[in-house]
């Protein structure tokens, strides 16, 4: 098992996943899911092993729409994949084939639509999850990554009334076809889509009917079999191998992404696998962020929280300096710094504290922070916070 940072990772080398897609199929049977975690988390090889490893009496069709931009584009891509499902099983979407030659389309795999049928685009979505939950003899499970990408583009391009339509359609097929279910994830929290949509007046809850699972860290004992895995996998010499493990596990947070980070860099240096190069290749990723992209953390925030990103910014500096800080603390804190922030921020952090709390619990939300029982705010990834104490010039 060699070191793959970023990398696809086979279904057969994905780790420590195995009681979470049980989890998983065992929700599928009554519901569909919003699959939410950090970027990096390893979303994404859960669904692969998921499509590779289904249930009997399952099929599950992973699709990345990441690339789609409008409400066609995204049929043809549905349509592709129903047609590629019921092929297997000699049956052929009869009603859809209709409605697509009628709009000019002359098969269904591989071929566009005329622009022309642009506008009718939830009738043939209907009409294909419509013929494969009428043909179909098993569960179907479409899952679809970085969906909430794919609506944040269309509503670029087609605007948001069009996204509020597509919400709604997929949340009425779900509602109609009991065979049917979907998966939604993606490196962009839903939630911000749907809040989005709520300030142009969107009132419907469209996943109210699916179950949120978050896909966490590995445990340690799964992380640290990762990295001894890595490590003898890439035939690094380690007279420590337990140890080295445990500090790559800790140092990281058990995210499989920095695991295969750390002993990649590892095996590199071409030196024995020890804890005390272990902890030099993180602390050296710390310092050039670029390595692992660590940046991300704070250039996403504008496109996340608009003109809240300045004191979401002065949230997560005073957190990286002390925590764990409660609501309280973090506002008095706040407004002993006012003179840093700029007018809105200022107006924000003057008000009283529930619009702080509505902050902070976004940022829960979003996998910056997290709530202890006894109400302190604190990083939810301690590598995160060692960066931006560094970034600050804390560290």
């Amino acid at each position: 098992m060699k070191a793959n940072p970023g990398g696809a990772v086979s279904p057969e080398n994905v780790m420590g996943r195995d009681h979470l897609i049980d989890r998983l199929w065992a929700t599928l049977k009554h519901q569909s899911l919003v699959l939410v975690a950090e970027r990096r988390m390893g979303k994404t090889c859960i669904i692969k092993k998921m499509e590779a490893q289904p249930p009997n009496g399952i099929t599950i069709q992973v699709r990345d729409v990441g690339g789609v931009s409008t409400p066609i584009e995204f049929v043809e891509r549905v349509a592709e994949d129903v047609e590629k499902h019921l092929k297997l099983f000699q049956k052929t979407a009869t009603k859809t084939k209709e409605l697509w030659a009628a709009l000019g389309g002359t098969q269904i795999l591989g071929v566009k639509l005329p622009t022309t049928a642009a506008p009718h685009w939830k009738a043939l979505l209907e009409r294909i999850l419509g013929d494969l939950a009428q043909h179909s003899d098993r569960q179907v499970i479409l899952c679809w990554d970085e969906l909430p990408w794919m609506l944040q583009k269309i509503a670029r391009s087609e605007g948001e009334t069009v996204v509020m339509d597509l919400l709604d359609t997929l949340r009425g097929l779900r509602q109609t076809h009991a065979n049917l279910r979907m998966i939604y994830t993606g490196s962009i929290g839903l939630h911000h889509v749907v809040t989005a949509l709520r300030e142009e007046g969107y009132v419907n809850s469209p996943v109210n009917d699916m179950r949120t699972v978050e896909v966490p860290p590995l445990d340690d004992g799964h992380a640290e079999a990762l990295a001894k895995a890595l490590i003898q996998g890439e035939g690094l010499t380690s007279g420590t191998l337990d140890k080295t493990a445990a500090i790559i596990a800790r140092r990281v947070d058990a995210i499989p992404f920095y695991i295969h980070h750390v002993v990649a860099a590892m095996a590199d240096r071409g030196q024995a696998a020890t804890p005390e190069i272990a902890e030099t290749i993180v602390a050296e990723a710390l310092a050039n962020a670029q390595d692992w992209d660590l940046e991300h953390f704070r250039s996403r925030l504008s496109s996340y929280y608009g003109e809240r990103a300045e004191v979401v910014r002065a949230l997560l500096d005073q957190l990286a300096e002390t925590e764990p800080l409660i609501l309280d603390e973090l506002h008095e804190r706040l407004k002993i710094n006012l003179s840093r922030l700029g007018t809105n921020a200022q107006r924000m952090v003057e008000g009283d504290r529930e619009a702080l709390r509505t902050l902070l619990k976004l940022m829960q939300r979003d996998h910056y922070l997290h709530q202890d029982q006894d109400g302190g705010y604190r990083f939810r990834f301690s590598l995160i916070r060692r960066w931006w104490r560094l970034d600050q010039g804390l560290a």
